[in-house]
């Protein structure tokens, strides 16, 4: 009996251990260092969270050899955006983004739908929670982040979203008809 129990113990700790997943803190100063794919070229991108409150976020963005500027999402973006902002950015600008544009991070509206309906809308299209196998599950520094993988409809383009409510952020877009494919690497 005593085998049995310890056995059990040991079971329920595996899988305990199995489910932890690393969800990284994300907070105003934050910096994301992500690899981008535009039209078949490689580069590395950093965004930073300079300002972040309820009523107004400012993401920094810097890419070597390019520039640097930034995003301003203003509250109507924070609520309820749902197009991302793909166009290229103007080097030492910062730039209003429109009141449907969201830049790497997801609005309220879209966060409380991914909660409700286990998918959103997001530049046009609807993507769906999917269960994601082992070779699709993010991770940063080796470790799986705590994220919603969701596909779009037709299958072509894949979203990681961080499982948080205060800064869903966009881990990774591929397949990306619009602008560049991004994948975050590491978090400052």
């Amino acid at each position: 009996m005593k085998k049995i129990a310890f056995a059990l113990s040991l079971f329920v700790a595996a899988a305990a251990f199995g489910q932890d997943k690393f969800s990284p803190a994300i907070k105003q100063g934050t910096k994301l260092n992500y690899s981008a794919m535009v039209n078949g070229q490689p580069f590395s991108c950093v965004f930073s969270l300079d300002s972040l409150s309820a009523a107004y976020v400012k993401v920094g963005w810097s890419v070597d050899g390019f520039g640097s500027g930034g995003w301003v999402m203003k509250n109507k973006s924070i609520e309820s955006g749902n197009r991302g902002f793909w166009g290229q950015p103007t080097p030492g600008t910062v730039e209003d983004l429109a009141d449907d544009q969201v830049a790497i991070l997801f609005s309220k509206a879209q966060w409380d739908m991914l909660q409700k309906d286990k998918k959103i809308n997001f530049d046009q299209q609807t993507y769906t929670v999917k269960q994601p196998t082992e070779q699709q599950e993010l991770k940063i520094s080796g470790k799986t982040v705590d994220a919603y993988y969701l596909e779009s409809s037709n299958g072509s383009t894949h979203i990681w979203i961080l499982n948080n409510a205060a800064t869903p952020l966009l881990l990774k877009i591929e397949g990306n008809t619009l602008g560049a494919d991004l994948t975050l690497n590491s978090v400052e």
